[in-house]
C-alpha cells in the first residue's frame, strides 16, 4: 500500500526540539474544556445528524495492511528525526556533551531501542555495562523509568544508575517518558546528569497528511464522515480542503503516534455497495471521548497517574506503586472504559485515549507532564 519514495517532511519536524519549545495545538485549559464538552455530548446521546453519511450506514473497518503501512511510515519519520538530532553526536567521539535525554509522552513503540538497533548501538540492560570498556561510541538507555519506583525505598536503583553514569566517560543517550521526568525533576541529579533534553515536535495537519499519503499511496480514498470530502484532497494552492486532519492534530495534542491510533480507531466502511458510497474505500471520524467510571473515581485517577509515571508494568507491580491500597478491579474497569490495555496481566496506556487521560488528570488537579 505504501509508496517506495522517501518521506519529504517540512523542516520544522525533521529533527527534535528542546524541551520547552513544544507548540501545543491547544492550551491545557482548552484541552480539558474540549474533553469535558465531548463527554457531555456523549452523555446526551445522539444529536441531529448533519454528517455526510449516516453513521448507521457504516461498519467498523479493521485493516491490518493499513495499520502496518501507517505505523511503518510514522516510524520512518521518527527514526529520521532521532538520527538528525543524535547520530552525528553519538558517533563523533569529540569532547563536549556526553549525555543526552529524549523525553516523550507514552508511545506504543520503543522507538529509542529501534533507533539503537538500526545503528548498532548497545542497549543498556545492566548497570555494570557502564563500567566496562567498550569500543562502541554510545550506549542507549531506552527507559529511565524502569530504574525507579516512586516510593522512597524503590529509588535506590535510580541513584545507582546516576552514580554509574557519573563515572562513565563515553556517550549515553537516555530515554524517559514525560511524566516520569516531571516526577524526577525533584532530584538534583536528574538535571545535573542529563540536562533539559529534547522531544519530538508537534505534528500539524500538513505533517500528518504526508505520513498518511505515504501509507495510503494512490489506491485508497478516505473521506470524512462530517463533510464527505477526501481528507487528503488539496486545492490549487496545495492546501488541504477538509479540516479533518487539522482536527486530528488538535485532538491528538500534536503527537503523531496518538493521531495514527485515533485514526485507526475511527475508520469504517459503507455497509452497502450502492453507487453513492462505492467510490469511497474508507470513511473516518474522530473517536468519542472516554469517560471514567462514576464509582471509585479517585482510585482510577491515581492508577492512571501511576501508570503514566512508571510506564507499562504488570498489575502486581503497579499495585505496589499506588499511593493507597489498590481497589479491586480498577485496571479491568479502566480497560473496559478504554483508558488502558491489558495483555497477559501487563498494563499499558491506551495510546488512542492518551489525550482523554491527560485531560481527566488535569481536571482533577494532578501535575501534568511538560514538553
Amino acid at each position: 500500500m505504501t509508496s517506495s519514495h522517501p518521506i519529504e517532511l517540512p523542516e520544522h519536524i525533521r529533527s527534535l526540539i528542546p524541551i520547552g519549545d513544544y507548540q501545543w495545538p491547544r492550551s491545557e485549559a482548552e484541552q480539558t474544556i474540549g474533553h469535558l464538552f465531548a463527554k457531555l455530548k456523549t452523555g446526551f446521546g445522539a444529536t441531529r445528524n448533519t454528517a455526510a453519511i449516516d453513521t448507521g450506514e457504516l461498519k467498523k473497518r479493521s485493516d491490518d495492511a493499513l495499520q502496518s503501512a501507517l505505523k511503518d511510515a510514522l516510524q520512518e519519520v521518527l527514526l529520521d528525526a532521532l538520527s538528525s538530532t543524535y547520530l552525528e553526536w553519538a558517533t563523533s567521539g569529540t569532547t563536549g556533551q556526553t549525555r543526552r535525554l529524549l523525553i516523550h509522552p507514552p508511545m506504543g513503540t520503543d522507538i529509542l531501542s529501534e533507533w539503537a538497533k538500526r545503528h548498532d548501538f548497545p542497549i543498556l540492560s545492566e548497570l555494570k555495562q557502564l563500567g566496562e570498556k567498550s569500543d562502541l561510541p554510545c550506549f542507549v538507555v531506552p527507559s529511565l523509568e524502569v530504574f525507579f519506583g516512586r516510593h522512597i525505598e524503590q529509588l535506590t536503583p535510580l541513584f545507582d544508575f546516576f552514580d554509574a553514569l557519573a563515572t562513565y566517560e563515553g556517550r549515553v543517550l537516555v530515554g524517559c517518558n514525560s511524566w516520569a521526568r516531571r516526577f524526577l525533576a525533584q532530584f538534583d541529579a536528574m538535571q545535573l546528569m542529563l540536562g533539559e533534553g529534547e522531544t519530538f515536535p508537534a505534528f500539524d495537519a500538513d505533517a500528518l497528511a504526508i505520513i498518511f499519503e505515504k501509507a495510503l499511496g494512490n489506491n485508497a480514498v478516505v473521506k470524512s464522515v462530517a463533510t464527505g470530502d477526501a481528507i487528503l484532497k488539496r486545492d490549487g494552492d496545495d492546501t488541504l480542503v477538509d479540516p479533518f486532519l487539522a482536527k486530528l492534530a488538535e485532538a491528538s495534542l500534536g503527537h503523531p503516534w496518538v493521531a495514527v491510533e485515533m485514526f485507526l480507531r475511527g475508520i469504517a466502511e459503507a455497509a452497502d455497495t450502492d453507487k453513492e458510497t462505492a467510490e469511497s474505500q474508507l470513511w473516518v471520524q474522530l473517536p468519542a471521548a472516554c469517560s471514567l467510571p462514576a464509582t471509585a473515581n479517585d482510585a482510577h485517577l491515581f492508577a492512571l497517574h501511576t501508570l503514566l509515571i512508571h510506564g507499562p508494568r504488570k498489575v502486581e507491580e503497579l499495585n505496589q506503586l499506588l499511593p493507597d491500597p489498590p481497589v479491586n478491579g480498577v485496571w479491568v474497569a479502566l480497560q473496559r472504559n478504554g483508558f488502558v490495555d491489558l495483555n497477559d496481566g501487563r498494563v499499558t496506556c491506551a495510546i488512542r485515549s492518551y489525550p482523554d487521560i491527560r485531560s481527566e488528570l488535569g481536571a482533577a488537579g494532578f501535575n501534568l507532564d511538560q514538553l
